[in-house]
């Protein structure tokens, strides 16, 4: 672990990446989980209103996000699209926290703050680029590393919010700190930022090598890959629609007890996705990704056993280390498979958090219609169980075709 702390450290281009990832992922971490309670108890946005916003903003990032960043890997330098890119995300934040009102607030959730989110996949995109000299075990464990930096946004902005605006009526302060931390991105991608080393395809804008990227979305080998991976990574997100219900409709928790797990959990994760980069380096990526969807798994039918809330302060153990690795290996796997073309690579990863969301939203639908909250817990299992057959079935096959 300490040389891919050299490593990075080695390399002040990495540094500010990283950097530039938890401020934006602080911009996110700032409004998401006040989305809702903003949008239907501030604004009075109906629930049929808020549901359809957003799906139609899930849609635009996944499609702003993959689009840009395919592009993007025809660009020798890509700084002026993260800053252009990240301004769209402050004039959107801004025009929230300045003009509070259901129709600003639809316009800039799904058509403006869209753009902004979409630096995420270039910020990434980036620094896989300045791990390129790396060997690709190396690479893996800094680009985890560089992944932790995310995590460790979403425990300090939450908790720094709720501090600061816990006297006020609403958190429409939220969208002006969000605001802020775009506008700190774009102005470090414009003076920090230095040209990348690499340079773009010259054919990489075109629209027949554009096509050809969108071909590769869709081949059938990749489709198993993203649908698997997606029924993976989807434990998490089923994970954290099951317990809180579990923890305060059965057990008689707090929405306190769900907070403070909330934030145990993501405390935890930062710690061992820095171990899983360390086991990057003796193990496999693709073998850590299945022991960590098999725990995650088997962590999830504690769920079901669950008698009193402590117990689920004690699952926030091993969910977190499960977790940590479910959160931060994807998208390595994902860019491994597209090394010279980082855009491409990250560009699954919008993809795959489009699919988790549907995936668990439609186990949860059943599961909770036919089972209960507890009973679900064990769909989680199965879900795991169908993600990792799917990885092992593709990677088997791609295997045998290389021999």
């Amino acid at each position: 672990m300490s040389s891919s702390f050299s490593q990075i450290a080695a390399r002040p281009q990495l540094v500010i990446l990283s950097m530039m990832i938890f401020v934006q992922g602080c911009a996110y971490g700032a409004t998401l989980p006040y989305l809702g309670v903003t949008a239907i108890g501030a604004l009075g946005m109906s629930d049929e209103a808020y549901s359809a916003l957003t799906v139609v903003a899930s849609v635009m990032t996944v499609a702003i996000s993959v689009s840009l960043g395919i592009l993007s890997d025809g660009m020798g330098d890509r700084r002026r699209m993260i800053a252009l890119l990240a301004l769209a995300g402050t004039i959107g934040y801004g025009a929230i926290f300045l003009l509070p009102s259901i129709p600003v607030f639809i316009l800039a959730t799904a058509l403006i703050i869209p753009f902004g989110q979409a630096v995420h996949s270039l910020l990434f995109a980036s620094a896989r680029i300045e791990t390129s000299a790396l060997s690709p075990r190396d690479a893996a464990a800094v680009n985890t590393i560089v992944r932790s930096f995310m995590s460790a946004s979403w425990v300090v902005m939450p908790a720094v919010l709720g501090l600061l605006l816990a006297q006020s009526a609403n958190m429409i302060g939220a969208w002006g700190a969000a605001a802020g931390c775009t506008l700190l991105v774009a102005i470090a991608s414009l003076l920090l930022l230095a040209p990348a080393k690499q340079k773009g395809l010259s054919a990489g804008t075109s629209g027949t090598a554009f096509l050809e990227a969108l071909r590769e979305l869709v081949r059938a080998e990749m489709l198993v890959r993203m649908v698997a991976m997606a029924a993976v990574t989807g434990t998490t997100r089923l994970a954290m629609m099951i317990w809180p219900l579990i923890l305060t409709l059965e057990l008689g928790g707090s929405t306190r007890n769900v907070g403070f797990i909330a934030a145990l959990i993501a405390l935890i994760e930062i710690p061992f996705m820095l171990l899983a980069a360390t086991l990057l380096k003796r193990f496999s990526l693709v073998a850590l990704i299945i022991v960590s969807a098999l725990l995650y798994g088997l962590h999830m039918v504690g769920f079901a056993f669950a008698t009193a809330p402590w117990h689920f302060y004690a699952l926030a153990v091993p969910g977190a280390a499960t977790a940590a690795g479910l959160l931060s290996l994807p998208i390595t796997y994902f860019q491994d498979l597209f090394p010279s073309r980082p855009g491409l690579g990250t560009a699954f990863m919008p993809i795959n958090s489009f699919l988790g969301n549907a995936v668990s939203a439609g186990t949860f639908a059943i599961g909770s219609h036919y089972f209960g909250y507890s009973g679900t817990a064990w769909l989680g299992l199965a879900l795991a169980l169908s993600g990792v057959a799917g990885l092992l079935l593709v990677e088997g096959a791609t295997h045998q075709k290389r021999a």
